[in-house]
C-alpha cells in the first residue's frame, strides 16, 4: 500500500513539474509573437484568455485522469496553465499599471 502511494506522489510531482515547463514554454511562444511593448499590450488580454480557457480544459482533463489513477498525466495537467495564467496577469499588471 505504501508503494503505491509514493509512486503516486512521485508521478504527480514530475507530471506538475513537466506541466509547468510545456505551459512557460507555451507562454514564450504566445508572447513571442508580439515584438514590441505596444504589441505585448494588445496580445496579452488575448492570451491571458487563452491561457483561461486552456486552465479549465486542463483542470478538467487533469481531474478525469486522477480518478482513472494516471497520476502522471494529472499532474501534467494541473500543473499545465498555472505559469502562462501567472506570467499574463504579471505581463498586465506590469503593461496597464
Amino acid at each position: 500500500m505504501k508503494t503505491s502511494q509514493t509512486s503516486g506522489t512521485t508521478g504527480t510531482i514530475v507530471g506538475a513539474i513537466g506541466g509547468l515547463a510545456a505551459g512557460y514554454v507555451l507562454w514564450l511562444a504566445a508572447f513571442s509573437i508580439a515584438d514590441d511593448n505596444a504589441a505585448v499590450g494588445e496580445w496579452a488580454p488575448t492570451v491571458l484568455l487563452l491561457s483561461v480557457v486552456l486552465a479549465i480544459c486542463a483542470v478538467l482533463w487533469a481531474s478525469l485522469l486522477r480518478r482513472r489513477g494516471n497520476y502522471l498525466w494529472s499532474g501534467f495537467g494541473f500543473g499545465l496553465p498555472v505559469l502562462p495564467v501567472v506570467l499574463t496577469l504579471a505581463v498586465l499588471a506590469d503593461v496597464y499599471l
